[in-house]
């Protein structure tokens, strides 16, 4: 059933780790977050935007992805999609006024589902709170949080009933379905998720990713790591499919965090179809960069309700 809705962009991803300070630190002092508050169950609210997070951090014993949040174009998208899902049988939940206060949705209608065939969970809306004392990173010219990537089971099923039902669209299919990139319609970038092969059917978390403004940051983040003892995941690299240059760094949790450079952008019309792309080893990185052991997958991914009031 085709959407009627309207993305705008990725709003926020909401990750566990096992030890909020030292995931904080990490955050801020090498890949240059802003710590931009607590919610009042211990969530620490991380920044590269005006808005009030783009990263929410949840203490738990296991790391990895607990959902992600998507800006709508318009209040009544928001309203089309509840109305959507609803008819798909997903059974949506808005979510109650003081839950969007602690996110920062004021009161403007927003909602959560679950997608059926891995159980990601995605929240809507369409207005978050804007910082106007919002003075940016100290370290990096951040764009945007741009995307992040999933490994899942199934990665052409998953794709399927995204593009079919969620208002997604394929960028480009690596193999035989090995992975997928795709965007969030009508949003330029290249993709705004990753459908990923999970390793021994384990759903767990790609990557979290932040677009940049310049090489220098790039640069810049290389050598934080170095200085600061950060394991390298990747790069610095050049992505064969959206154009951007990469970085690649692990946290403590061995969760992977990425800066992306000149990724692709499509027109809302007359867009380039979907690409079929090499998925050898010799065709994965135009400047020949090589993963380190342990880039491709880590932690968990969150598929049951969490309890109300916890950003995880």
């Amino acid at each position: 059933m085709p959407a009627n809705f309207r993305y705008r962009k990725l709003g926020y991803v909401a990750l566990n780790a096992t030890d909020l300070a030292r995931t904080t630190e990490f955050a801020t002092r090498i890949m240059g977050l802003v710590e931009s508050g607590r919610g009042p169950d211990g969530e620490q609210f991380l920044s590269c935007s005006p808005e009030p997070h783009d990263i929410g951090l949840t203490q738990n014993d296991e790391p990895g992805f607990v959902r992600s949040a998507w800006e709508l174009e318009t209040v009544a998208d928001v309203e089309r999609a509840h109305q959507h899902y609803t008819t798909l049988g997903l059974k949506p939940a808005w979510l109650p006024a003081e839950e969007k206060q602690v996110l920062g949705l004021g009161v403007f209608p927003a909602l959560r589902m679950r997608e059926p065939t891995v159980g990601l969970c995605y929240e809507y809306y369409a207005k978050m709170e804007y910082r106007a004392s919002w003075k940016g990173s100290p370290v990096t010219q951040f764009k945007m949080l741009g995307h992040f990537g999933v490994n899942v089971p199934n990665v052409r099923e998953c794709t399927e009933y995204a593009v079919t039902n969620m208002g997604i669209v394929v960028s480009d299919i690596l193999g035989d379905y090995v992975g997928t990139l795709v965007r969030a319609f009508p949003n330029p970038n290249h993709h705004s998720i990753g459908f990923l092969p999970a390793r021994d059917g384990k759903k767990q978390l790609n990557h979290v990713a932040f677009m940049v403004s310049s090489i220098d940051d790039i640069g810049k983040l290389f050598n934080r790591m170095e200085a600061c003892g950060a394991r390298r995941a990747f790069g610095i690299g050049r992505h064969p499919t959206s154009g951007s240059i990469h970085l690649y760094a692990f946290d403590p949790d061995m969760l992977v965090w990425e800066y992306t450079l000149g990724m692709e952008q499509f027109p809302e019309v007359g867009a380039r179809e979907a690409r079929f792309m090499s998925a050898a080893p010799e065709d994965y990185d135009l400047w020949a960069a090589i993963p380190q052991p342990g880039f491709g997958g880590s932690g968990t991914v969150v598929t049951q309700d969490a309890p109300k009031m916890k950003i995880a």
